[in-house]
């Protein structure tokens, strides 16, 4: 993706932003039937001929291309909309250390890059202190990227996790956490209070 124009033409920078925006989705609907964001990459694709200002929409899984005459743009399509979930309940986790718990699973997602942002909040309303690790595992239960907190007793903690996630084939990012410490198998539970996923495809990874 290449947005940058050259210094003395200010016009043409604020092609790149809400006006060529705007240009696009009006042009859109004459476009419907094509592949148009990119199926895979979620990219608008679009030719601007520099001499006269025009743009136009191009549909590149089709085999479309620019000329001699235009600069290639592209830029993520509008109003990709966001894949969120989170849980309903508080979730008790198990009484022995370092066994995984699904505090929450996701929906089936395909292939892509996706930008994954999680939260949580964390409660000890047990006898001891302990350390949870909370993080993103994958369907098979591999580890994504997590997070561990020490929690005293009676106290609560919030933890916030960003990740770059690349998915090869169609699969799920789920919330698992675990403790260090063994909990009696009576009585309180150290909890996940509340967990909340936001996924959002994005078009490559840097």
């Amino acid at each position: 993706m290449n947005l940058q124009l050259s210094r003395p033409h200010r016009t043409r920078r604020l092609l790149t932003g809400a006006a060529l925006l705007a240009m696009t989705l009006a042009i859109m609907p004459t476009i419907a039937s094509a592949a148009i964001p990119h199926s895979g990459t979620g990219q608008i694709n679009a030719c601007y001929t520099v001499t006269s200002g025009a743009l136009r929409v191009i549909d590149s899984e089709a085999g479309q291309a620019c000329d001699s005459t235009e600069r290639a743009l592209s830029w993520p399509s509008a109003g990709t909309a966001a894949t969120q979930y989170q849980t309903s309940a508080p979730v008790s986790l198990a009484a022995g250390a370092g066994g995984l718990t699904t505090v929450l699973p996701g929906p089936v997602l395909p292939a892509g890059h996706y930008d994954v942002t999680m939260g949580t909040m964390l409660n000890n309303p047990t006898s001891q202190a302990d350390t949870l690790r909370c993080g993103l595992y994958n369907g098979a239960g591999g580890l994504l990227r997590g997070d561990a907190v020490s929690i005293p007793v009676g106290y609560s903690e919030s933890t916030s996790i960003t990740a770059l996630v690349t998915l090869t084939a169609s699969d799920r990012i789920n919330v698992q956490c675990l403790h260090d410490g063994t909990t009696p198998s009576t009585g309180p539970r150290l909890q996940v209070y509340y967990a909340n996923v936001v996924v959002r495809k994005i078009a490559q990874r840097f």
